[in-house]
This record gives C-alpha cells, sequence and structure tokens, in this order.
C-alpha cells in the first residue's frame, strides 16, 4: 500500500513539473476599474434553499444576436424574476446586468434598496444577465469578430427587446410602468435605456454610472487621492511618502530588488522595460483603488474589513514600522483577505497572451469589459493629473498609452489610440454624455468617494433629472441595504431616491 502511494505521489509531481500552474496575471488587479469580482454584488451572504423553495424563477430569454446590423442568429440570455411582492396594477422594475455574472439573489432578497422601494410599489422584478458575460454566451467563443457584438448599444436593445417579450409572456405587466436600475457600467445601462426607449421604460436609477466616456481618466487617481486624505491627512502623507519611496528605489538595482520582496513581484524590475513597470506600478496602486471604490459599502468585507479605515490607515499609521512596511503589511492583508497566494505576474506579453484567450474562459469576463473599453468608453485610470500623478510616485508610472497599446495587441491591429479616441467620442455623442442627456425622469446617485463618480452626472437644472451625491460614500453603495455604520448622508441619500422614485410612480410614502 506504501508502496502504491508513493507511485501515486511522483506521477502527481511529474504532472506537476511537466504542467506548471502559472500565476493568474489578474487574480487580483483591477482591471481598467473593474474588480476580479466584477462591480456588482460582492461577497454577500446567500440563503441556504436546499430546504426551501427559492422566491425567484430562473428562465433563459430568446434573445437577437444581432438588434442593430444585417447579421442572424439567437442565443439564449439568463434572466431571473421575482413576483412575491407584485400588486395588481403594480410596475416592473428591472435589474440590468453588467460586466460580470448576474446572480438571483439580486431579487431574492428583500433588503436591498431597490427591493425595498419594489415592496412598497407593489413591483415585479426581473434580472437579466448581460450579453457575453457570465453564463450569457451569444457566439461559439469570444474571437474579434464576435466581439464586434459586444456592446452597450447591443445591450440596451437586449433590454428593451426583453421587456417587450415579457409583457407577452406576463400580460398583468401589459400596462405596467417599467422602471430600469443598475450599478456602475449598468447604471449607464439604466439611464441609457430610458434616454432610448422612453416608449418602454417610464424612470431610470443608474448608481454610479460613469455617463461620460473618456480615453484618459486621471482622475480616478485624483479621488483615490482625495478620499484617502479627507478620511485621514497622517495616514495619506504616509501613502504618499511610500510610493514616492517605491519610486526612488526602483532607480537601482538594490532597490529594485527590495521592491520586488516586497510586493511579492514574481519577475525582477527592469526599468528599461516600459511595459514592465506599468504592469509593475498597476500592480501596486490596484489594492489602493479597489479598497477606495468600495470603502464601507454594504458588502462583505467591504462593509468593515476593507475600508479606507481599517485596510489602508490601519497600517500606514503604524509608526513602529517604516514606510516600506507599512506597504508590505497593507499588500499582504489585501492579498489574504482575498486569498491570493503566490507571487505578481507583472509579464506584459503574459498578461497579453492571457487575455488573447478567446474561450469562454477564466479571462472571459476581462476580455469582455476590456474590449468595452476599447470600443466605446475608455476609462483608462493613468496617472498623468498634475496632482495625483506625483502624490502616486510619478506622472510617468501609468500612462494612457499602456492601456491604449494593449487595446491593439488583444484584439488586432486595427484598434489604435485613433480608433479608441473615435470611438470615444462616438459614444458620448450617442448618448449625450453628462451634458446633453436628452431624457428625463432619471435619478442617478453618485458617492464622493467612488473614483467613477468623477464621470458621473452631478449636477441638472432639470427637475426630472435627479443627481444624489452622496458625501463619503463609495461605488454604489446605495444599492445595498442598510447597516449599522451608515452615515446620515447614506441614509438621507437612500431615502430621497425611494422618496423621488416612488413619488413619480404614485406610491403613498405615509
Amino acid at each position: 500500500m506504501r508502496t502504491y502511494l508513493v507511485i501515486v505521489l511522483v506521477c502527481l509531481v511529474a504532472l506537476c513539473l511537466s504542467n506548471p500552474v502559472k500565476p493568474n496575471k489578474y487574480r487580483r488587479n483591477m482591471i481598467r476599474g473593474r474588480p476580479v469580482h466584477g462591480n456588482g454584488m460582492k461577497q454577500l451572504p446567500k440563503k441556504d434553499y436546499s430546504t426551501v423553495t427559492r422566491p425567484s424563477t430562473a428562465g433563459t430569454f430568446t434573445q437577437k444576436l444581432d438588434h442593430i446590423g444585417d447579421a442572424t442568429g439567437t442565443f439564449s440570455q439568463r434572466y431571473w424574476y421575482n413576483n412575491q411582492w407584485y400588486q395588481p396594477g403594480g410596475p416592473a422594475f428591472l435589474m440590468l446586468g453588467g460586466e460580470g455574472p448576474e446572480d438571483p439573489y439580486w431579487v431574492e432578497s428583500g433588503n436591498l434598496e431597490w427591493t425595498t422601494m419594489a415592496q412598497k410599489a407593489g413591483a415585479w422584478v426581473f434580472d437579466l444577465e448581460h450579453r457575453f458575460y457570465g453564463e450569457t454566451q451569444p457566439t461559439p467563443d469570444m474571437s474579434t469578430d464576435n466581439l464586434k457584438f459586444l456592446s452597450s448599444v447591443q445591450a440596451i436593445e437586449d433590454a428593451a427587446f426583453f421587456i417587450q417579450g415579457m409583457i407577452q409572456k406576463f400580460p398583468q405587466l401589459a400596462s405596467a410602468k417599467w422602471v430600469s436600475f443598475g450599478g456602475s457600467y449598468s447604471g449607464n445601462l439604466a439611464a441609457w435605456l430610458r434616454v432610448k426607449h422612453p416608449e418602454l421604460v417610464s424612470y431610470a436609477v443608474g448608481s454610479s454610472g460613469p455617463v461620460y466616456a473618456e480615453v484618459d481618466f486621471p482622475e480616478y487617481l485624483e479621488v483615490v487621492q482625495n478620499s484617502i486624505s479627507s478620511t485621514d491627512a497622517g495616514c495619506a502623507a504616509s501613502v504618499t511618502s511610500g510610493f514616492n519611496q517605491v519610486a526612488q528605489l526602483v532607480q537601482t538595482a538594490a532597490g529594485r530588488a527590495s521592491v520586488k520582496s516586497t510586493f511579492n513581484i514574481c519577475q525582477d524590475l527592469d526599468i528599461n522595460n516600459a511595459n514592465l513597470m506599468a504592469g509593475f506600478w498597476e500592480t501596486v496602486y490596484s489594492p489602493y483603488m479597489e479598497i477606495v471604490q468600495y470603502s464601507g459599502d454594504n458588502a462583505g468585507s467591504f462593509e468593515n474589513a476593507l475600508t479606507i479605515k481599517n485596510a489602508i490607515c490601519r497600517f500606514h499609521n503604524d509608526n513602529s514600522s517604516s514606510v516600506l512596511q507599512r506597504m508590505k503589511k497593507m499588500n499582504d492583508y489585501f492579498d489574504e483577505m482575498f486569498g491570493y497566494f503566490g507571487c505578481m505576474d507583472i509579464d506584459y506579453n503574459d498578461m497579453i497572451q492571457w487575455m488573447q484567450d478567446t474561450s469562454y474562459g477564466e479571462a472571459a469576463d476581462a476580455r469582455a469589459w476590456v474590449w468595452q473599453t476599447c470600443t466605446e468608453f475608455g476609462y483608462y485610470q493613468s496617472t498623468s493629473s498634475p496632482t495625483s500623478g506625483p502624490w502616486f510616485g510619478g506622472v510617468n508610472n501609468l500612462p494612457c498609452s499602456y492601456y491604449v497599446q494593449q487595446c491593439a495587441d488583444i484584439y488586432g491591429s486595427a484598434y489604435t489610440a485613433d480608433y479608441v479616441a473615435q470611438a470615444v467620442a462616438v459614444t458620448n455623442a450617442y448618448y449625450g454624455g453628462r451634458d446633453n442627456m436628452n431624457s428625463s425622469y432619471i435619478i442617478l446617485p453618485n458617492g464622493s468617494f467612488d473614483p467613477w463618480h468623477a464621470l458621473g452626472k452631478l449636477a441638472s437644472s432639470d427637475p426630472t433629472i435627479v443627481p444624489v451625491v452622496i458625501q463619503g460614500t463609495s461605488h454604489c453603495a446605495d444599492m445595498y441595504g442598510p447597516g449599522p455604520n451608515d452615515s446620515a448622508d447614506l441614509t438621507a441619500g437612500r431615502a430621497k431616491i425611494s422618496s423621488t422614485l416612488l413619488g413619480w410612480l404614485g406610491v403613498s410614502q405615509h
């Protein structure tokens, strides 16, 4: 028996050596502002339905492959619905999926902000997964030719066609007022669905939606800087001191070795390799970006453990450690919270090869989202700002060109800087950006700590376009249920969203 076990172990070791597991290039990195888990619901508790009936119904909808061209074909689009709160004559609430898989928790939890409003309004709730994300796979693979069917325009038309289909499926909704909801990119979609299809959608709530597209997006890191600084000035001084110390260390061989060890980087740093160094800075910035983006959201670890105070300043205010040690401890803590092990791969060619995988595999959601940034939005979080660039160690550390180059390297030589710039201009012209949103009855919540709010619509002279800027809150914070740590501003923000929408729906709020 022992001999048999030894043989098995030897075979397993040989198999591992012949097929080494390469580290996931993006196992923790934010990808164009999108965490590896997506921008949707994160780490929320899930009820055990093994002994009780789920309150939601899952379905697939036969969707058109192409709404705007002459390609034929259909695909199955995932959706869920819950009608337990529906009252005859009530509205239909539609949550639009974004750049990741959807989950029935969206329609099952009665504690989320939108389901709380659904209960008050007697609404029927739906959740629709976005094409090319999750398990909604419209084409056999994700080749560049097939990704041409992935766009916000197609997604909006998917939603419009879905609404028409649900009205046919459920005749009791024939005269219902439809309300679109979404957060982050799907917050854009919620607003734009109302803009483009007012005949179908009466009202919209688009949370944390960066409705203005921008190729170079240095404001992102400006907000990260400002959010840390307004939380704790001493902590912020330590953070910027750390980044600038790293910038100095990478100028020498000994310093580069120290930095490699501090951040557990796989490759040796080479200051003559621009893409490698940009990948390094992207990796170093990523935990700070993600923590600030979601700090204090009532979603799993981000409610308490992964906040600016508890995940950044707790380490940066440790005066018993050197600045570099503070950065290491914070970096290690972030990795431990997400179960990341092993070194961080910053090799540019490895990353490109990973992103070139056209299967619906590990890189699928990242490949889809980066495609949308290259062909519609930009959103490239650079250090080109004269304020945040030096704060993060140098204005040239993470240039916009690093991101734009990847468009051509991943999808083909046609996706040049000029192509990206023109695509972003077309997006703003088509939807109106934040200044020419030719519509009405849209609520646009944003948190002041959320880096994405810099591209949102924050003011309006039209009483039916209602921005709700919530001080001290982060990305999509208004969408989650209330928690014990909620600020007065967040509570008031949710109340304004609810009173505005329910008022439009004619729902009594007494």
